[in-house]
């Protein structure tokens, strides 16, 4: 187990705008982070729904793809309204239009972890009032990526010890970010949190996440197995991607109650999740060629 939980920046981390977030040689760690979210000073959000990124869940929820997780009655439209009522500050509305304009891939990632997720979530906790505050979590996850060169992210072959240590930066990165946005919110735990794999990722951490960022978690990696990746033949099929995160609770890397929840929703939401029984997986639905190999995160501070 990895315990890397702290890195000292390089350079300067900017926003979309060049704006500066932080300067060279702050050490990003847990500390600076609860810090840096205490001493925020949150501008005024908007909802999702009032901004130009009103229409891109669309994208998302009309995918053949996930069309087991929103087939039940009521469960696209319940879905729809969740992500549309969440939070955003005008700066993380910029940050997310500059994904979609430049790196398209890593938006529709975000999306499609909050519809994921949100759907989830509903099928555990109903129309909870927490709702819109966890879909802006789960849209703004994997922030800490644009820090990431997209050569990196969209390398085909295996990474140079250098390129991972980049990619498992992103989580400190994104959550610092968010820290600095939001104040306390549970986008900054998501970010950080989201590789934890049950203390097997990265970074390291003194305890478990809620319930709550392990379903954005689990949300994330359906959600990334079931888009086309350049170091696979194609995406996995929805069963393809749960039978994947199964055989991660089984080795102990991920939480089996929130897998459960999962695939509950991919059955329809009906019944109690608690007494889903995980089954084997099934040939047919997995790429042919898959060339991913898990980040491990270093030891010191990689940048």
């Amino acid at each position: 187990m990895s315990v890397f939980d702290r890195l000292t920046l390089a350079e300067d981390l900017l926003d979309c705008q060049g704006r500066v977030v932080a300067r060279r040689g702050l050490v990003v760690s847990p500390e600076s982070i609860e810090e840096a979210a205490q001493h925020a000073r949150p501008a005024p959000r908007r909802a999702l729904a009032d901004t130009p990124l009103g229409g891109d869940l669309e994208v998302a929820l009309d995918d053949p793809a996930y069309r087991a997780l929103f087939a039940r009655a009521g469960a696209r439209d319940a879905v729809a309204r969740a992500v549309a009522a969440a939070g955003l500050t005008e700066r993380l509305v910029e940050e997310l239009l500059a994904l979609r304009a430049e790196r398209p891939a890593l938006h529709l990632h975000a999306f499609t972890t909050a519809a994921v997720a949100v759907r989830m979530l509903l099928s555990a906790v109903g129309g909870a009032r927490a709702l819109p505050d966890l879909a802006a979590a789960a849209l703004l996850h994997d922030l800490g990526m644009r820090h990431v060169p997209a050569t990196v992210v969209e390398r085909a072959d295996r990474l140079e010890i250098r390129e991972a240590h980049r990619i498992a930066a992103h989580p400190l990165l994104g959550a610092f970010q968010l820290a600095r946005e939001l104040g306390p919110h549970p986008a900054v735990a998501a970010a950080r949190c989201h590789h934890w794999r049950c203390g097997q990722g990265y970074p390291g951490m003194g305890a478990a996440p809620s319930r709550a960022v392990e379903v954005v978690s689990v949300a994330s990696a359906f959600a990334a197995l079931t888009r086309p990746r350049a170091y696979r033949s194609a995406a996995y099929d929805a069963r393809g991607a749960a039978d994947v995160i199964v055989a991660e609770v089984l080795a102990g890397h991920a939480d089996a109650n929130t897998a459960k929840l999962l695939v509950h929703a991919l059955r329809g939401g009906r019944g109690d999740p608690r007494a889903i029984r995980f089954g084997g997986a099934r040939e047919g639905h997995a790429p042919e060629v898959n060339r991913h190999a898990p980040v491990a995160a270093p030891g010191r501070s990689p940048l």
